[in-house]
């Protein structure tokens, strides 16, 4: 209502106001010096509706607050009270200077000369008009120089209205504050009005003057500043920024930052700033602070905003200069480390690229005290670089995006050719997100026309069922793929160097089918495939082959070169031997990858006609002690080749007992068989075989309890070296001629365990000594057993121990070998030297002047 009303007033000149003021502050001076009071009036003037020249010449006569002053009065002898006075009273009339004065009491200001000296016994205060810090409250504080006084002080404040209808104020009710000593007084204010005070001071019976002050309407509040963040600069200066409040215009703008390490009752330090948006501060680290901003105009006092939202700000060890950055391949990058632990210096810098040992200290050097600068150039096949300053693995660390790394990027087309798998090798942590693009153009154009700056193609499908380093087009389409990764930053998405490539040059067909392999008996291995049906327009394909062997674990293969036909052949040196043969296809031009390879198939002889007789064998037996049973092991003889005509797929073995009943049981190739006998007379035969048939011409071999009875007279076993022994046996006079002998051999000490495979030999029967051949180490003895063989069974065998020649004998001729060796050396060496003393002392007369033109070659006559 009070603004509302003012709003209305209109005054007609300036000089009325003045004089209407004036004429109402006699009255009330009149009044204050009745009541021994001390009077502040205050005349509002409204601000908004007042036109051009309403109120000048009340602006021009107020003082700006905040006012401060002295006022010294002299005391009169009597008292005068102030009830009320006319406010045209002449004793009101203002001084031509903006502090008027009065004979009774004087401002200090508005002395003519300022160190004219105060009465002696008069009365001073020093008084203080200001607006507080919510402005909400015109406040004078009145305060007494020098000893408290017995006068009587008094304020009141007013505010005066001007009339609607008339050119004079009108006057409120005053505020009315009384105090022998210092005290203070106030109004509330109108916070949408400006307006001119009017101060009266009197003690006592001394009046002062009145004063005319300005007070400026309630400045509009601004909202807190935002987005607080802070830098660091390479000087190792910290750096709080913010914006202004979008929403206050004026400027400049006044700031106080306030920060804090404490969370529950945290000691605020406040610092001031003003001019630009930012402030340094001094931080320490590992401690982690608070930071709020709040922001005023340029009015007095200030009206602060509140303060902003906190900014949390931790300090590590060591900072880095930029924290992230993003290069490419090939260029330098400058880092810096700021030390914000003032324990350690810049000359203690130990630089790292990705945790690595230290980096050559000629590429850093100290920028300051604080803080070290370093230059480097980031790898060029990984998407980013980690540059540390520290010892150890230090966090944090400066991180080096590379845009465009060169990461290899690998695709396969499948055989049907309608999805296409890519895979990269990443060792880094991050996870990259793999991104293709696909245009109906040849990589070649595509390439060129994009890195003139053209946006070409759609983007690819998402991937399918890939993981961390593998993705799957499908499906796919023809022509180019453009194909990069990117990693997620706070800068934005970082990529790699794009790969331009077509599926149909990088397909890998299925492997082939129905693969076959014969081994001829011509020396020839022949291969025989059915090759993929994709790509359509032709592959090419080629076989390996090993031959299995028990001795290397590890096939040893051997790679053909490449067919366009499927069938390939490759000469081998026995048609017997089994080989392991695998197939594999790739395109004709020679582009996109190896199909895998077939499953391993095993070659197949091609016989002319089945074998002609059944392997060598023998047997070992081993009896139960406790039962009738015996272990029959029967060891075959490695089988001889036939001149590629046919080969042996494996045994028959035929077991006939003498009750007639026969059991027949089909084996492979193998040096060994064993079964359980029941001691009862069996006849076993062994049959080699093939696809065409069983040999007919095969040993029989006839198991008996008992053997037929002792018939073997002698036998002899003398070692001549570690390959040779020679045999000797002799019959007894009645025995009958065997068929042939056979013979186990075995070291000594291992004659409980039974013998060893390859440890026998058939031989025919002589009356002479046999020499058999086999390795025999002089560190052992060898037992050795004689089995006599007849038609009707075999004998009983005869055991005896190899014996070696006469060690005596073998030394003396070795002695004497050696003493022939040295002999013989000797006489070499004498005669080579003889020659040389003959010609020495002999000359030769050729040299003689007398046989000079004599040929020797024909004689002297």
């Amino acid at each position: 209502m009070f603004g509302c009303t003012l709003g209305k007033v209109r005054f007609t000149t300036a000089k009325a106001h003045v004089d209407h003021a004036l004429a109402m502050t006699a009255t009330m001076v009149q009044s204050v010096m009745l009541a021994g009071l001390v009077y502040v009036f205050l005349v509002s003037y409204g601000a908004q509706s007042l036109k051009p020249e309403d109120g000048a010449s009340l602006r021009s006569g107020a003082v700006e607050l905040p006012w401060q002053d002295e006022l010294c009065c002299e005391s009169p002898s009597a008292h005068l009270g102030v009830e009320g006075g006319s406010a045209n009273s002449p004793e009101a009339n203002l001084s031509q200077s903006n502090l008027p004065h009065s004979p009774g009491c004087t401002f200090k200001s508005s002395r003519i000369d300022s160190h004219h000296p105060r009465s002696s016994g008069g009365t001073c205060l020093d008084i203080l008009c200001r607006i507080d810090g919510n402005w909400r409250n015109l406040i004078c504080d009145l305060r007494s120089r020098g000893q408290p006084s017995d006068s009587l002080m008094a304020v009141s404040l007013r505010r005066q209205l001007f009339q609607e209808d008339g050119d004079y104020p009108a006057s409120e009710n005053p505020v009315v504050c009384e105090a022998q000593d210092s005290f203070m007084c106030s109004l509330t204010l109108d916070p949408t009005t400006s307006f001119v005070a009017m101060v009266t001071v009197s003690i006592s019976d001394a009046v002062a003057p009145p004063v005319l002050l300005r007070v400026p309407a309630r400045p509009e509040k601004p909202s807190p500043p935002g987005n607080l963040s802070h830098i660091q600069t390479i000087e190792a200066e910290l750096i709080v920024l913010w914006d202004d409040p979008a929403d206050f215009d004026a400027s400049p703008l006044r700031y106080e930052v306030r920060y804090s390490s404490g969370t529950t009752h945290p000691a605020w330090q406040v610092v001031s700033a003003s001019g630009e948006p930012r402030v340094s501060l001094a931080l320490k680290p590992e401690l982690k602070y608070s930071v709020q901003v709040r922001c005023s105009g340029p009015e007095e006092p200030p009206l602060w905003s509140e303060w902003s939202e906190p900014h949390h700000i931790r300090l590590d060890t060591v900072s880095y200069i930029p924290k992230i950055v993003v290069a490419k391949p090939g260029e330098n990058v400058t880092v810096y480390c700021v030390f914000n632990d003032h324990r350690m210096n810049a000359s203690m810098a130990v630089w790292k690229l990705n945790f690595k040992p230290p980096l050559q200290p000629t590429l850093y050097h100290p920028v300051n005290q604080w803080v070290s600068k370093i230059t480097v150039r980031p790898s060029e096949n990984q998407m980013y670089d980690l540059l540390s300053c520290t010892e150890g693995w230090s966090i944090p660390y400066s991180q080096i995006y590379v845009e465009g790394a060169d990461i290899d990027i690998k695709c396969v087309t499948n055989g049907d050719i309608d999805a296409m798998d890519c895979s990269w090798t990443h060792k880094q942590l991050t996870k990259l997100r793999f991104r293709s693009k696909w245009a109906d153009l040849s990589c070649d154009v595509m390439e060129e026309r994009e890195r003139a700056g053209e946006n070409l193609g759609e983007m690819g499908p998402a991937c399918m069922e890939g993981g961390q380093e593998t993705c799957t087009i499908h499906p796919l389409r023809m022509n180019c793929y453009k194909l990069w990764l990117e990693l997620p930053s706070q800068l934005g998405p970082i990529r790699s160097k794009p790969v331009y490539l077509s599926p149909v040059d990088h397909v890998k067909p299925h492997a082939p089918a129905n693969v076959k392999a014969v081994s001829h008996s011509s020396g020839v291995l022949e291969v025989t495939w059915q090759a993929p049906p994709l790509p359509a327009d032709g592959l090419q394909c080629q076989f390996q082959y090993h031959s299995p062997s028990t001795v290397s674990p590890r096939p040893k293969w051997k790679l053909q070169d490449p067919v366009r036909v499927p069938w390939a052949e490759v000469a081998v040196p026995d048609m017997c031997r089994v080989y392991v043969v695998q197939v594999r296809c790739k395109h004709t031009n020679g582009t996109g990858y190896w199909s895998d390879w077939s499953e391993s198939v095993y070659s197949t002889p091609q016989n002319s006609r089945a074998p002609e007789r059944g392997p060598d064998f023998w047997r070992i037996r081993q009896d139960d002690p406790h039962g009738n049973q015996s272990n029959i092991t029967l060891l075959f003889e490695n089988f001889p080749p036939s001149g590629n005509s046919y080969c042996v797929d494996g045994f028959v073995v035929q077991r006939r007992s003498s009750s007639g009943s026969v059991l027949r049981e089909t084996i492979e190739l193998m040096s060994s068989y064993s079964f359980e006998w029941n001691q009862e007379l069996q006849t076993v035969t062994v049959e080699a075989y093939n696809s065409l048939g069983n040999s007919r011409d095969n040993i029989n071999m006839t198991l008996e309890r008992q053997p037929k009875g002792h018939c073997v007279r002698s036998f002899h076993v003398l070692l001549i070296n570690g390959t040779c022994v020679s045999l000797s046996w002799s019959l007894l006079e009645n025995s009958s001629v065997p068929l042939f002998m056979v013979v186990e051999w075995l070291p000594h000490k291992q004659q409980d365990s039974g013998p060893r495979a390859e440890t026998w030999t058939r031989l025919r029967y002589t009356d002479h000594p046999v020499y058999l051949r086999g390795d025999f180490f002089a560190s052992e003895e060898y037992g050795f057993f004689l089995y006599p063989v007849f038609a009707e069974g075999e004998g009983e065998p005869i055991y005896t121990l190899a014996t070696r020649g006469d060690p005596e004998a073998y030394m003396m001729l070795m002695i004497i070998s050696f003493l022939f060796i040295i002999l013989f050396v000797t006489l070499v060496l004498s005669q080579n030297q003889m020659k040389k003393f003959v010609s020495k002392d002999v000359p030769n007369p050729r040299k003689c002047s007398w046989a000079k033109g004599i040929d020797f070659k024909k004689g002297l006559v």
